[in-house]
């Protein structure tokens, strides 16, 4: 049987070939106000490769993956093509579902401060799927009628082309340049220092863990030859893995003399502030990290980062999905998440209280916040209120007890 060949890059941009996708492009650069900077390239070694900065990439980038999008609808408009809610809150394209999706674009985000994300369109202008994109290289260019391309330069050698309108781009350490976001590049003295830490552990338990010292012979004199030869034989005497009780046997004529070498190591306080140099460069605490955070460091961490990247994220798909007059209209698109997640059992019985005695929450909706099954149907849709409130324009009658 004969397997056929299938192409990602088939798969997400189509079946164009480089002239057709090209021919409204001209190859020249699009001059910024901030200069001809107009290139972007990924970091071979960067950000990524470091343990400690991974852990802190992986925590946000899962923590913002819980975030639920979803499509609001205001006025009907009939230009909206594709089922938006759909797309987004299950399966962005058919390699992803939402979690996977939010946190491949965050993770992207934070380690090359620049995530874009593909949106694919049929023929009609439908919209099929959302892909995030990650290139080797990402650059400017102008088109023949002056509109702004950005293209996209695969490791493969593949190149795509698309206006860069058309593109979701979400964006760090937004300052210098026009369009980029700025690199991590200020980290990398941290990033080495954390990565020099964790190989001098690893050599310093190898040097304490092999005896070394000097093999001196006596009243002789060797050939360098012979005085290699006999290193190596001794070495490998004494390093036999037979060599249960690791005892060498020497002759009178030599002398062995072991040397002790300390390896110099960073002590616990040193580590913790060569991680904390990471930790600190993206705004995170270490009890975020190792998961051991209480409910006012979770949110401090929710308004600190995963609140910013849900607003960030809202505009950037909004404005992007949808047409001017379709926002006015009342699309847009929004990243909510549950913030009580992590709150006590007493706070979310105290807010269930107190948003109950106003007549804001559902049945459904406060045994939710406690993470009890819905009732479902007309008994869960009941909304209780408290008699102790009461509304104003009947305040009087009410408080008198007059009908």
């Amino acid at each position: 049987m004969k397997k056929e060949k299938r192409s990602l890059f088939n798969t997400i941009f189509g079946k164009k070939s480089d002239k057709q996708q090209n021919k409204n492009v001209t190859q020249t650069q699009f001059q910024l106000l901030s200069g001809w900077n107009t290139q972007f390239s990924t970091l071979p070694e960067g950000t990524y490769n470091s343990k400690v900065a991974r852990q802190v990439i992986d925590r946000i980038a899962t923590h913002c993956a819980k975030l639920v999008p979803k499509h609001i609808q205001g006025n009907i408009t009939n230009n909206i093509k594709g089922d938006i809610n759909f797309l987004l809150s299950n399966q962005p394209n058919p390699l992803m579902n939402t979690f996977d999706f939010i946190y491949r674009i965050i993770s992207l985000l934070y380690t090359d401060c620049n995530a874009f994300v593909y949106i694919a369109k049929d023929k009609t202008g439908f919209i099929t799927g959302f892909y995030p994109v990650l290139a080797t290289t990402y650059e400017l260019l102008q088109g023949a009628d002056g509109t702004m391309y950005l293209q996209f330069d695969f490791v493969n050698g593949q190149t795509y082309t698309i206006p860069y309108l058309e593109l979701i781009h979400l964006r760090l350490f937004y300052n210098r340049n026009d369009i980029f976001g700025m690199s991590n590049r200020v980290l990398q003295t941290d990033l080495n220092t954390a990565d020099t830490v964790s190989q001098g552990i690893d050599k310093a338990i190898k040097t304490t863990s092999n005896l070394k010292g000097i093999l001196q012979y006596e009243n002789s004199m060797l050939k360098n030859k012979d005085l290699v030869k006999t290193k190596d034989d001794f070495v490998k005497d004494f390093l036999n893995m037979d060599n249960e009780g690791g005892i060498a046997a020497l002759d009178a004529k030599a002398k062995f003399q072991e040397v002790n070498l300390k390896p110099i190591t960073l002590d616990n306080e040193q580590l913790k502030q060569v991680n904390y140099n990471i930790f600190d460069y993206f705004g995170i605490s270490e009890k975020i990290v190792d998961n051991s955070f209480t409910e006012e460091e979770w949110n401090a961490f929710y308004e600190g980062i995963i609140e910013a990247r849900a607003i960030q994220m809202s505009y950037a798909f909004t404005n992007k999905i949808f047409k001017r007059q379709s926002i006015k209209d009342g699309h847009r698109i929004v990243f909510t998440a549950n913030r009580l997640q992590y709150s006590t059992l007493t706070n979310k019985i105290s807010l269930i209280k107190e948003a109950g005695a106003l007549g804001l929450l559902t049945k459904d909706e406060a045994r939710e916040i406690i993470e009890l099954p819905q009732l479902g149907g007309e008994e869960g849709s009941k909304i209780l209120q408290s008699l102790n409130y009461v509304d104003n324009k009947i305040a009087n009658q009410y408080q008198g007890g007059e009908e």
